[in-house]
């Protein structure tokens, strides 16, 4: 039976013609000013018909080390029964350096695991983006 889980597992992502797990930010769009700290949330959903277990997470953001994947290893649950969801919750933070110039900056979480508490295959992902409003800087008065 636990060789056939994988196996389970795989045909139900590919009935679904998607991923095992959906990950669905709340508000996927955020905007700051340097100095600000965002907070993205958002919700898991299992797309099988089997209990996936959530291992880890990996993340990639354009502004390197501003993000922070911790609060998704300390809320995320551990697994999720069949065609299960749970959220929202809080999955990365985002501190604006300062002095970072305005623009758009984007990411994206990864969602690590499988059938087993050991297992790290991808489970799904989605994009993030922050936007920095452009600071005008100050001019002194005469």
């Amino acid at each position: 039976m636990r060789k056939l889980i994988p196996l389970l597992l795989a045909a139900a992502a590919a009935a679904h013609g998607s991923t095992l797990l959906t990950v669905n930010f709340s508000i996927p769009t955020q905007s700051g000013n340097p100095g600000d700290l965002l907070q993205f949330y958002g919700s898991l959903t299992n797309n099988t018909g089997s209990t996936v277990f959530i291992n880890s997470d990996t993340f990639t953001f354009a502004i390197v080390g501003a993000a922070d994947d911790s609060p998704f290893l300390l809320n995320a649950p551990i697994s999720l029964p069949a065609f299960g969801s749970s959220g929202p919750f809080e999955f990365l933070q985002v501190l604006i350096p300062l002095g970072q110039p305005g623009g758009s900056y984007g990411g994206s979480l990864t969602v690590t695991g499988g059938a087993t508490d050991t297992f790290q295959d991808i489970l799904g992902s989605a994009a993030f983006q922050v936007t920095v409003n452009s600071q005008t800087p100050s001019v002194p008065e005469p």
